[in-house]
């Protein structure tokens, strides 16, 4: 294999993959992609990858191990692991598939911080490229993107939809038909990423058979990175060292892509020596640029998680198997938090198996948070994992915020719109039990399945089997019933929904803490970009993937022109 290119690309996640696609399509342009991961092969992707529920998200083979973080519930909780994909298509082939923009102020917000070309008219171009709305059409749209985006139509709505569009109608929300064009508060369906028999990973969309045989492009799984090459003398990244199949080799380029991701590219960086100077030389490592913005500026969406036990006609085991696929975006009115900063998701089955088709949930989260958290290195070792603390909740509008989505969220389940469909519920603090049980494998399958048969037959019993993911004798309506339980389950059980992103942040030429510049360009080091969520200043209201797709599209443009 050549081991010298025009560019090579760190991370076959979703902005990888959009990278690969758009610069090979310039025939006179060498690209080498290096994914850490296993391939996801056209028309042979694992089945767990292709399914249209996110099966994928609980596969562990699919993701970094050993990676851990500490949420910031308590100042002395441990770290917890958490999951960020290692399989080619990145995120977008375990997420969920909700593919949301965010608001048009997200994107003029990060212009009136001086990041020339990123306003929503500057961005909207790109969306509707990346696109095929296959529902939605007119100047907001795209209708020959790679990405096929649907919604769930309406003669399919499982009665819990039907149930919250009209509780949140008579609660004076509107019922939003096109969350990615009509950008009021109110409830409706959320787009989703996928083709009507699989999802539609940036893998799967951007690099499809014909793009894999392009001469000019190389393709390499299963490489991890293990440092940039660097010329220290004039402050330029000339390549990298990778390890594929147990040996270490060398590839040279006119420039480097990280797109590793907001966790570990930022890492990748600090490893190079391009990074807060005072941290990286107390660590011993020679500082190539200081960059203190490196790092921080940890921004993810904080969730918490209301499960309900559905009564038979209600639940999902005689329906599709949907995730997340409808929601109420609506606005906190807190002081100093943004319009449509909320929203309460409808999880149609809360696992893959047969008792997750019984279990539905309404999870609310903060679609722009206040927080934000740091990553940096323990040591000099490069196999030792980064420190990565996200911060959760510590800033008061965020604990506020989330405190009043879960009163909102209780709410919604005990309304008599929505009550009647449902036996049981009860606040998630015990979240690590249901992540055990959606672990794929045999044994939870079958566990699963006597679970289910057991709540069919006898429904009372859901109220133990619940139990198990709450505290002691707590339901839904008795932590409605008092304030200081419901702001002590969000201090126990806020999580984050894998939305990473603002670490190596975009900025102004006079901001010290911007990272890149509009372009992707690393301030202060020559041959060297990063693309990908963490060159988002603040994090869209919304989930990231399809922002990160844009993202990529818009600076490949760049790059081309």
């Amino acid at each position: 294999m050549t081991s010298s290119f025009d560019y090579i690309i760190v991370g076959g996640g979703s902005a990888g993959c959009v990278l690969a696609n758009r610069l090979s399509a310039r025939s006179t342009n060498t690209v080498l992609l290096l994914e850490a991961g296993r391939d996801t092969a056209p028309e042979a992707e694992p089945a767990d990858v292709a399914d249209t529920y996110p099966v994928s998200y609980y596969n562990r083979a699919y993701a970094w191990r050993s990676l851990s973080a500490h949420l910031g519930r308590r100042d002395t909780s441990p770290d917890r692991p958490i999951i960020q994909a290692r399989i080619m298509g990145g995120g977008s082939s375990l997420m969920g598939m909700v593919a949301l923009r965010g608001t048009p102020d997200d994107y003029d917000g990060w212009a009136e911080m001086g990041i020339e070309g990123w306003g929503w008219q500057d961005v909207l171009p790109f969306f509707r490229k990346l696109e095929t709305d296959t529902d939605m059409d007119g100047e907001l749209h795209g209708q020959d993107g790679p990405v096929p985006i649907r919604r769930l139509p309406e003669a399919e709505w499982p009665p819990m939809v039907r149930a919250l569009d009209e509780h949140c109608r008579n609660a004076q929300f509107p019922h939003i038909d096109d969350f990615n064009g009509d950008f009021r508060d109110g409830f409706g369906l959320l787009p989703i990423s996928r083709f009507p028999d699989k999802r539609a990973s940036s893998a799967i969309c951007y690099l499809d058979a014909a793009v894999r045989a392009r001469p000019n492009l190389q393709i390499v799984t299963d490489a991890h990175v293990q440092s940039l090459a660097r010329d220290g003398a004039n402050a330029r990244v000339t390549g990298v060292t990778a390890r594929i199949s147990g040996r270490v080799q060398s590839f040279t380029a006119s420039e480097v892509i990280v797109s590793a991701g907001a966790l570990q590219s930022p890492v990748m960086l600090l490893r190079a020596g391009i990074g807060p100077a005072e941290d990286l030389c107390d660590l011993g490592t020679d500082v190539l640029v200081d960059l203190p913005g490196v790092g921080g500026n940890l921004q993810n969406h904080q969730i918490t998680f209301l499960v309900a036990q559905m009564k038979r006609a209600s639940s999902h085991r005689d329906r599709d198997r949907l995730h997340t696929f409808a929601t109420l975006r609506y606005s906190s009115g807190l002081a100093d938090c943004p319009p449509s900063d909320m929203y309460i998701s409808l999880v149609g089955m809360s696992g893959w198996h047969a008792l997750g088709r019984r279990l539905s949930a309404l999870n609310p989260a903060i679609l722009q948070p206040a927080s934000r958290g740091r990553i940096t290195l323990r040591d000099a070792d490069p196999g030792t994992p980064a420190r990565i603390e996200f911060n959760f909740l510590s800033d008061e509008r965020d604990r506020a915020r989330l405190a009043d989505g879960v009163r909102r969220a209780a709410v919604m389940l005990l309304s008599p719109e929505v009550r009647r469909h449902w036996h049981h519920a009860v606040p998630v603090s015990n979240a690590r039990r249901m992540r055990e049980l959606n672990n794929v494998n045999a044994y939870n399958a079958t566990r699963a399945a006597i679970l289910s048969k057991l709540l069919d037959w006898v429904p009372a019993a859901g109220r133990p089997v619940l139990g198990v993911l709450s505290k002691p004798g707590l339901d839904v309506a008795g932590l409605l019933a008092d304030p200081a339980r419901i702001n002590a389950f969000v201090a126990d059980s806020v999580s984050g929904m894998a939305h990473h992103a603002g670490t190596c942040r975009m900025g102004a030429a006079d901001d010290p803490m911007s990272v890149v510049d509009s372009s992707g360009r690393v301030r202060g080091v020559d041959g060297l970009r990063v693309v990908d969520a963490s060159i988002m200043p603040v994090v869209p209201r919304g989930n990231t993937n399809l922002p990160t797709l844009m993202v990529a599209e818009k600076i490949a443009a760049a790059m081309l022109a």
